[in-house]
């Protein structure tokens, strides 16, 4: 059976809360007559008069999702035999105690889904819903993605399990109650159809509530979370040189990458602490505060560089146009850089988002802005998030995991990979002889980075 991460339990918990007082929503809709109630009428229609135009108002979009591949009339076109014949067909599916595998020889390989659905649409409450949506859906929840009918209601059978567990048959007490298979149906092609904007304003997931949902759609194109292998050795050479102080100014070089001089970090993420949060709040600055925190941030302390500019590969472009897209815009500029820093005011992927759209302008290469916002969360936030490099990153991600990091600005992408970072982060802590901060696994990333492995 499929095991739920926290993502999964997210959306199922907002959808049972959205459907149970609401009939209907984007890409989903229990208002009779229902899809599977509307197939049942026009089935009934065509076995009292079986036409070609009866079969055309059965076999549509508006009755059945497969219909969308070649429509009536690649059925028609492939039956071999009357429409009369084809209804006592359709008469077979809906009174047949099984699903006979025989039934799809009579038809196309691409036409064999839509006889699937309608199959269970003629009896929801006895027979899963199973279309290409709903197969596609599965994997999402740990599943397979079937190949058979049989296979389809075996994945069915355990989705429904981990369903009702969860959230039981969340329209059984409303005035809008549909059979369990159907609500079933309507969920995963919901899931299948909407990325994690949508599904957020859908089911109104905009609360600090629903953070972990942060990253759906870079799972759902990769998996729950990205596994990190063979990192035992890296780990425990950072760790072995951070507990013998390998990466301060005047360390001897006995340790893996102790020719790196790290903890100016810390110091200067101790001047953003005493000096600078203490008189400007980045979770609410206004707009007269918008040019003094930023040049409050363009310091060269500890080090000789400009920070900013140092963690930016020595690039001061995207600063200046930053700098620069900010003043001209302070009272907008406050109200983005406020709702980025703040983690009480959205999900991670959203306030990125809005970050990317104003400041679109900062560089035409999206992971140089990535870059940007991400340096600013871990000014702010040290213990939660690692700023972004895309050859830092893909040197490490592609080293211990299968994953392959896409190009750009992609916010849902780099929730999933701060996720498997603040694990690293975890192990670290467990071993240190100090508190292991998002800073440290920066760290980590950089001497791998321009070391290579110990």
């Amino acid at each position: 059976m499929g095991i739920l991460g926290p993502r999964q339990e997210s959306i199922l918990d907002a959808w049972a809360e959205t459907i149970r007082h609401s009939a209907q929503g984007q890409n989903y809709n229990f208002v009779t007559p229902t899809r599977t109630e509307q197939l049942q009428k026009r089935v009934d229609e065509f076995l009292e008069s079986p036409t070609q135009e009866t079969f055309e108002d059965l076999w549509s979009r508006e009755n059945l999702r497969n219909a969308t591949y070649g429509g009536a009339g690649a059925v028609l076109n492939n039956w071999n035999g009357t429409t009369k014949e084809l209804a006592g067909f359709v008469r077979t599916l809906r009174t047949a105690e099984s699903f006979d595998a025989a039934w799809e020889r009579r038809f196309p390989e691409f036409i064999v889904p839509g006889i699937w659905e309608l199959y269970g649409r003629l009896d929801p409450a006895q027979r899963p819903i199973l279309n290409s949506w709903v197969r596609t859906a599965l994997p999402t929840f740990g599943l397979k993605n079937p190949r058979t009918y049989e296979e389809g209601v075996e994945q069915l059978d355990k989705f429904r399990e981990i369903y009702q567990t969860r959230i039981g048959h969340s329209t059984a007490d409303t005035d809008h109650v549909v059979p369990l298979s159907d609500e079933i149906e309507q969920f995963l092609y919901v899931v299948e159809t909407l990325d994690e904007a949508e599904l957020r304003s859908t089911f109104g997931m905009e609360s600090p509530t629903y953070a972990s949902f942060a990253g759906w759609d870079a799972m759902r194109d990769h998996g729950d979370t990205i596994e990190l292998t063979g990192l035992r050795s890296v780990l425990d050479a950072f760790t072995t040189a951070t507990n013998s102080d390998a990466y301060e100014t005047s360390s001897p070089l006995e340790h893996w990458g102790a020719n790196h001089w790290e903890t100016w970090k810390d110091d200067y993420s101790d001047y953003l602490r005493d000096e600078v949060f203490t008189t400007y709040d980045p979770t609410a600055l206004d707009g007269a505060d918008v040019e003094p925190f930023i040049d409050a941030l363009t310091v060269a302390r500890p080090i000789s560089n400009v920070v900013p500019i140092y963690l930016l590969g020595g690039r001061w472009q995207p600063w200046d146009s930053f700098e620069k897209i900010s003043t001209e815009s302070s009272d907008e500029a406050a109200q983005v850089l406020s709702h980025l820093l703040d983690d009480e005011s959205g999900p991670i992927t959203d306030r990125l988002t809005h970050f990317g759209e104003f400041y679109r302008d900062v560089s035409d290469s999206g992971g140089e802005r990535m870059s940007l916002a991400t340096m600013l969360l871990m000014f702010v936030h040290p213990d939660k998030y690692a700023m972004y490099r895309y050859q830092m990153f893909n040197d490490f991600f592609s080293a211990f995991s299968e994953y392959d990091i896409p190009n750009g600005f992609n916010p849902s992408a780099y929730a999933l990979m701060n996720e498997a970072l603040q694990r690293v982060r975890a192990d670290l802590n467990s071993h240190a002889n100090h508190g292991v901060r998002m800073l440290d696994v920066h760290s980590l990333l950089w001497v791998f980075h321009r070391q290579g492995p110990p």
